[in-house]
Parts: C-alpha cells; sequence; structure tokens
C-alpha cells in the first residue's frame, strides 16, 4: 500500500495543497518534505496518519473531505480487497474507509470467523500494511527487558512513543528467543551473534563506533553495547544521538513493517552530519516494499537523495502554501551543503547575516573605486581578524583590487 496523491484543504495553516507521489508511471517509495518553519510540514505528516483514522472524513462524499489521499494497492492487496468485498455477506458496496476501519479491529476480526467484510479482510490478509509515525519529539525514559517472549499484536496505526520504545529490549531479547527455537544446531552464543549481526547490519552504512555487543548476563537480559575503545554500557546510557538514532530505528523495526507507510518527522534530530547524509538509508534497510515520507529541514538528507523525491513547502506572494518538485530544483543529489542551502532551500548566503552584508559593502566599495578610502580598510580590516587570510570571498575582493589597479595603472600610463 502506497499514497499517490495527497489533498488536504483547510487544515491549519494550509488552505488548499495538492501533492502528487507519482512520477514516470511509478509511485514514490521516498518521499522528502522541506521548507521553512510554519511551511506545513509536520501537518502533512500528521493529516496524512488522521487520514487513516478516518478522522477528516465526509461521509457526504470523500471528494469533500478537509483530506483525501489517492492510495495504490499492489496487485495481490487489490486481488484480497475484491475477494473480501465478493464473499462478504455485507449489504453494501465497501468504500476505502470500511477497509481501514477492518485493519483498525484487525485482531478481534482474525479471532472470529464470520462472512461479514471487516472478518474477512482479516482472513485473506495475513500479513497487514501498517501506518507508522514516528513524531519530532520523543522522550527517551529509562528502558529494561520486561520480557523475553514479547507478544506484539498487529496494529494498523502506530505512533513512535515512549510506550512503544521501551519495548526495544524486550524485542532483541525476544528475537533470540525466538532463533533459538527455529536454529536448534546452533548454540546460545552463535544465535546472540545472529542477532547482533542482524541489528548492526541496518547500521553498517554509518560506520558508527558504537555496536551491539550481546546482552547482559544477569536476569535483566539487557542489550550490551561496545565502543571502539572496548567499553561497555547498556542501552540507557548511549549518547542523546545514539538514542534518537538506535532507537528510533529499532521501534520501526519491532514492528515489522511491510508493503507499509512510514512518516518520519526530523529524522535528523540530534545526529552529526555524517549520520544525516546517511540516515534514509538506514530507514529504506528496515522492512520490505515501504513508502518513507519524511519532514527535514536537513540539508544534509536532501543532498542524499534525487530532486524527484524532494517537495519544497513555500508560501506564495498570497500567503497560499505551494510546493515545488522535480524539474523545479536544481539537482540535489551529491551536492554540496552551501549548494543545497542555496539552490534547493533558498537561502541567500550560507554566512551569518552581519558578515554577508559587511562583504557585500566591501564589493561595493570595489566597485565605486573606494578600495584606498580609510573606510574601506577599516571593513576589510576587521573582517581579516574575524575570517583570516584564507577565506574566499576574502582573496576575491583582493583579485578585484588588483585587477582594478592594474586597469588604472594601464590608463594613466597612456
Amino acid at each position: 500500500m502506497k499514497i499517490e496523491k495527497v489533498r488536504i484543504k483547510n487544515v491549519k495553516g494550509i488552505k488548499d495543497l495538492e501533492l502528487s507521489f507519482k512520477k514516470d508511471n511509478k509511485i514514490l517509495d521516498l518521499i522528502v518534505l522541506a521548507g521553512v518553519n510554519g511551511s506545513g510540514k509536520t501537518t502533512i505528516l500528521e493529516a496524512i496518519k488522521d487520514f487513516f483514522y478516518n478522522k477528516y472524513l465526509n461521509f457526504n462524499g470523500p471528494e469533500k473531505s478537509n483530506v483525501n489521499l489517492d492510495i495504490f494497492f499492489e496487485d495481490f492487496e487489490k486481488k484480497q480487497i475484491e475477494e473480501a468485498e465478493k464473499s462478504s455477506i455485507d449489504n453494501y458496496e465497501h468504500k476505502l474507509q470500511d477497509f481501514f476501519s477492518a485493519l483498525q479491529s484487525y485482531e478481534y476480526n482474525r479471532k472470529n470467523n464470520g462472512e461479514y467484510y471487516s472478518y474477512l479482510i482479516a482472513k485473506f490478509f495475513e500479513n497487514p500494511p501498517k501506518i507508522i509515525y514516528v513524531p519530532a519529539e520523543n522522550k527517551f525514559d529509562e528502558i529494561q527487558t520486561y520480557s523475553t517472549t514479547l507478544s506484539k499484536e498487529y496494529k494498523f496505526i502506530n505512533t513512535i512513543n515512549s510506550n512503544v520504545i521501551r519495548d526495544i529490549p524486550s524485542y532483541i531479547a525476544t528475537r533470540r528467543n525466538y532463533l533459538a527455537t527455529i536454529e536448534e544446531d546452533l548454540t546460545m552464543k552463535e544465535i546472540t551473534n545472529k542477532v547482533v549481526n542482524e541489528i548492526n547490519g541496518i547500521f553498517d552504512i554509518l560506520e558508527l563506533d558504537v555496536k551491539l555487543k550481546g546482552f547482559s548476563k544477569n536476569e535483566k537480559t539487557m542489550p550490551v553495547f561496545e565502543n571502539s575503545a572496548g567499553e561497555e554500557f547498556d542501552i540507557n546510557d548511549l549518547s542523546s544521538g545514539e538514542k534518537q538514532l538506535f532507537l528510533r530505528t529499532l521501534s520501526i523495526k519491532m514492528l515489522e513493517p511491510k508493503n507499509s507507510i512510514i512518516l518520519i518527522d526530523e529524522p535528523e534530530l540530534s545526529l552529526h552530519p555524517k549520520w544525516q547524509q546517511r540516515i534514509i538509508e538506514v530507514y529504506k534497510k528496515i522492512g520490505e516494499n515501504n513508502q518513507i515520507i519524511v519532514a527535514t529541514h536537513s540539508p544534509h538528507i536532501l543532498g542524499s537523495v534525487s530532486n524527484e523525491n524532494i517537495f519544497i513547502l513555500y508560501r506564495n506572494e498570497n500567503g497560499k502554501i505551494e510546493a515545488k518538485t522535480g524539474d523545479e530544483l536544481y539537482s540535489s543529489y551529491g551536492q554540496p551543503v552551501d549548494r543545497v542551502l542555496k539552490d534547493i532551500m533558498g537561502l541567500k548566503s550560507v554566512r551569518t547575516p552581519k558578515i554577508d552584508r559587511d562583504i557585500q559593502e566591501l564589493r561595493k566599495l570595489v566597485d565605486e573605486d573606494k578600495y584606498d578610502t580609510e573606510e574601506f580598510k577599516k571593513k576589510y580590516n576587521n573582517l581579516f581578524e574575524i575570517l583570516g587570510n584564507t577565506d574566499e570571498d576574502l582573496f576575491l575582493i583582493d583579485m578585484d583590487i588588483k585587477m582594478k589597479q592594474k586597469v588604472n595603472s594601464n590608463v594613466e600610463s597612456k
């Protein structure tokens, strides 16, 4: 299941916005929303999540709803929905919202045999899709291993919060116990190594200094991490950036998404730029055939994806939120951060505003042949003390002065 098109009307600051996630007859697996604060990035993520709750539904017609999504189903999903519709004893044709309602009561429906549509959806969908929302703000309270036989029931709409995060140690311990039951020829040490490699493999591309090593040898069965210096510590002693990385990512993995939609707000939080450049690849390695939609302020993330995946949100001259994407944007993938900041994110200068103004004033004085004045010398010396003798803009100003002096000298000699 994937989103093909989003239409939002009169939701918070968004008056009327339409985004198409279909490019060249293919649904995008990755969508990156960017824009200034207040441009609607988080609003879009939350509107998408709430759509599956049927929150904005107008029962007089979906087209009249404040939020409406065009949903793309894989062929096997279409077949399962058609089978449920055909076999149902309900006396009406089922709509998209009925499918979502059936998934919300999936566990109950699965335990009850019947010929109603919602029961049949549970019968035909062995691995139903999920909606996973990872908000920007998450509290990482102290967590423990509460169980080594964690049983998680299917839930259609999942928000990653402290209640989900606290189950991560239990999930890892349960994963080890599960492998022990199906890999009877392996020793417990070999099974532990298999789980460790499985989890560390998600993060290989980040070249982390910290990796999962194994489990504590006491009754708590806590995941134990190790850094390159050989120092060991448990999951609660990770740095804020490491917690953001490990706990967010493992929370998604724990839900085992397949054919699902994953919404992530500000994945760059607390992450080093090196990790930001590669975090999208980490999320893409989780699960199978998922659609990932992220909202970000990070030029490092924008520089790691193609411009066809980027939607820059902005307010037009009338204050209405609109979006640029694809060919409307400069190329983003592989570009240096300063290019992304200027060409994609619309930043006029990568310097602090005051320094940028001072440099522009120096250039103006050079253009007016006032480079020998006390005003110029004072401004130049102040900037030189701040920026040093290797600054590119000061170097170019020096070159301009030399060119002007040469030209003026030639004119005088004639």
